[in-house]
């Protein structure tokens, strides 16, 4: 008998391209992740519903017990929610405190659990602040035009961050089709050669080149019907953090333009270099 219960699916984006895994872990598996994941807003929502959520359930039992609490009105949900509050927070104001060992009991009960609520968010708020940031933007489109008289395709990424990227690689590569003599197809990421993968320090912008050959089969699958997916993936080491920086962004067909060529995003002002994230997307059709 098939199972009634629903696989879960997990959204996967790579940097516009959209898949999904079916079958895999529940998120509540892998809780540091998922928060990890969360945007700011979200993970601010989800700590205030929980520490919502633990003084409710403690202001309740505080309640429930008249006379645990000295100075609390007997069977007072808002006098034992506000205490809960005091005491989950180690404020303890000093007007209201447990009176009896059932009080301090359950007292310490709740500051047991809020020495593990604030470590947990301590830790998770510094992390946040702490991991890495995207500091590469990709230009929404990708070219096929003439690089040096050749043709080439072509990707544009610059750094947005005031420090140099040292070290950086990139990789370009291409969703291709397999068809297999018995009739089944399946798909693999092969990666293209670049004219130049290697970048020793990158401060503006980086331009992927990739030389086409007569005959490529890539230019086939893109002047084509099926699916077609062109990814580009750069890392370099940040010099003023000292942490590893990674950038990815994927195309579809719609996004790459043929005999197109990018538009000039470096100028010199008076012997200062200037770079144009405005016009970092920007291209122009090559003449007939």
């Amino acid at each position: 008998m098939p199972s009634l219960k629903r696989p879960h699916r997990q959204r996967i984006d790579l940097g516009g391209f959209l898949a999904f895994k079916v079958g895999g872990p529940h998120p509540l598996s892998d809780l540091y992740y998922r928060t990890m994941e969360m945007t700011w807003p979200s993970f601010v929502g989800l700590v205030t519903l929980v520490f919502i959520g633990i003084n409710v359930v403690f202001g309740a039992i505080y309640a429930s017990f008249p006379g645990a609490i000295a100075n609390a009105a007997p069977h007072s949900f808002a006098d034992g929610f506000f205490f809960s509050v005091e005491t989950l927070a180690t404020v303890g104001y000093g007007n209201m405190a447990p009176a009896s060992h059932l009080g301090h009991s359950i007292a310490a009960c709740e500051i047991l659990l809020g020495l593990f609520f604030t470590a947990t968010n301590t830790g998770l708020i510094f992390a946040r602040f702490a991991r890495p940031r995207a500091s590469i933007v990709f230009s929404k489109v990708a070219v096929v035009g003439l690089y040096r008289g050749e043709p080439a395709l072509m990707v544009r990424m610059a750094s947005i961050r005031t420090r140099p990227l040292a070290d950086v690689t990139a990789q370009l590569s291409w969703l291709q089709r397999v068809d297999e003599p018995n009739g089944g197809t399946y798909r693999r990421l092969v990666e293209l050669p670049l004219v130049h993968s290697h970048n020793p320090m990158l401060s503006l912008s980086w331009t992927l080149v990739h030389l086409l050959e007569p005959g490529s089969e890539l230019l086939k699958a893109l002047l084509g019907n099926d699916r077609f997916i062109l990814a580009a993936m750069v890392g370099g080491l940040d010099t003023l953090l000292a942490t590893q920086s990674l950038g990815g962004h994927s195309y579809g067909r719609k996004d790459v333009l043929i005999d197109h060529q990018f538009a000039d995003v470096v100028t010199d002002v008076e012997g200062i270099l200037h770079l144009d994230l405005r016009r970092l997307h920007e291209t122009r059709a090559l003449d007939a």
